[in-house]
């Protein structure tokens, strides 16, 4: 199990746990690839969803 050293949550898996990191970090390591836009995410799923408003 891999826990949160800022909350305690814990999770299966390391990956999780990194992802959940950035929620206290404030880590946005995902930029939006649509030239001119510029958007940052901590999570990729979250831009992969913002990508469609490119569409």
């Amino acid at each position: 199990k891999y826990e949160c050293t800022y909350c305690g949550k814990g999770f299966s898996r390391p990956s999780s746990l990194k992802i959940h990191l950035n929620s206290h970090t404030g880590e946005k390591p995902f930029t939006c690839t649509i030239e001119g836009c510029g958007r940052t995410f901590s999570v990729l799923s979250n831009m992969r969803r913002h990508a469609r408003v490119h569409q």
